[in-house]
């Protein structure tokens, strides 16, 4: 049986995906399709991610949606190693334990990065950092993998109904000392079809990614608007 496993498919993006995989691409036998926060994994704990995956895998599918974001000043700075942690090394150690435990494995990887990985932005040190070393993590391993694996990356902007998108509509008026429709003018002049993405939009790309032609590998494709 082809098991899929999404980190982060409790909420937002993963839970999208799961639902999309179960339900539209019908990958709904029991247990084919986990998401082991339900199971209390830690993506940061290299320990919790080597036993979840002995004791489940292999995966023939995997989509990698764990992140975190917290937004700080430089001098303020408190989050960068946690975001380190979740938003790249999670990615990191999941595929390398992977690959030691199934060696013979074929596997396609979708990484769900974010355009901030090439777009600076105020109070996103860490995040943007953490971003842009998945998105070169994402590159060298569909290299170093390949035939064998097709590692890709997905790099949404702003993504309507997540809670990430939720804590910057509540963080961003404080942080900037501006009112939350400026915040939102603001955001939407810099997107040329002057929305967010859906998560049905962001989800049906992964999958689409995901299960689809072998010659896409180490890409990262942006679904942001044009922003």
């Amino acid at each position: 049986m082809d098991k899929t496993l999404v980190l982060g498919g409790n909420s937002g993006i993963g839970q999208a995906v799961v639902n999309k995989l179960v339900e539209e691409y019908e990958l709904n036998k029991p247990g084919e399709v986990l998401a082991p926060e339900r199971l209390d994994v830690d993506v940061a704990s290299y320990l919790d991610l080597q036993s979840y995956l002995s004791k489940h895998g292999p995966f023939r599918y995997i989509v990698y949606s764990a992140g975190i974001n917290v937004l700080e000043w430089i001098e303020d700075l408190t989050a960068t190693w946690a975001s380190i942690a979740v938003n790249y090394m999670g990615f990191v150690n999941l595929i390398s334990i992977h690959k030691s435990q199934y060696p013979d494995q074929q596997v396609s990887v979708v990484a769900v990065s974010s355009d901030a990985a090439e777009k600076p932005m105020r109070g996103s040190l860490a995040y943007c950092a953490s971003k842009a070393a998945l998105d070169m993590a994402i590159r060298c391993a569909a290299r170093e993998l390949a035939p064998l694996w097709r590692v890709n990356g997905v790099a949404p902007g702003m993504v309507e109904g997540t809670a990430m998108t939720k804590y910057i509509d509540e963080e961003i008026p404080r942080f900037r000392n501006w009112s939350p429709e400026k915040a939102l003018e603001y955001e939407r002049s810099q997107v040329p079809t002057g929305r967010r993405a859906t998560l049905d939009e962001v989800s049906e790309l992964i999958c689409w990614i995901l299960l689809g032609p072998e010659q896409i590998n180490g890409e990262i494709v942006r679904i942001n608007g044009g922003r």
